[in-house]
């Protein structure tokens, strides 16, 4: 378990992801809202319009690159200090739709955690704690 980042991110709870990561996860902007002394996170995204389909809901690849975002996030905190890990598979069911303005919060769990693969989970509720989506990942070790 990552102690000394979960240290760090207790102390700079709900600040946006675009301050501290590159890239892509900078993109979708999320915030750590709840994490424990364990390394158990809750991320919050808010849906903008240039993650909408035509249809003016949430995008199901937004929606996928959201789970991802989360488990990936949940697997580096909970393993090994020297460890890192990169998605092999993910499966995602598409529950309901969230429109522009909509929080949605990633709530993940970890399976397991063996010596060369993890599997995790997580929910996506909308701000009235109504499933969204939910996925499945298995991660392989890499370091």
């Amino acid at each position: 378990m990552k102690t000394d980042y979960i240290q760090q991110i207790r102390e700079n709870l709900g600040q946006p992801m675009s301050e501290y990561l590159p890239g892509f996860g900078a993109w979708l902007n999320g915030a750590v809202t709840a994490i424990d002394e364990e390394g158990h996170i809750k991320l919050a995204f808010e849906v903008r319009e240039n993650m909408l389909n035509p249809m003016g809901a949430i995008h199901g690849g937004a929606v996928a690159a959201i789970i991802d975002e989360v488990l990936g996030f949940q697997i580096f905190l909970k393993s090994a200090e020297d460890a890192a890990y990169v998605s092999m598979t993910m499966n995602v069911d598409f529950l309901k739709a969230a429109k522009v303005g909509d929080i949605i919060t990633g709530i993940p769990k970890v399976t397991r955690i063996g010596r060369r693969t993890a599997n995790v989970r997580c929910d996506l509720q909308n701000q009235n704690g109504e499933l969204v989506a939910q996925g499945v990942s298995n991660f392989m070790r890499v370091v």
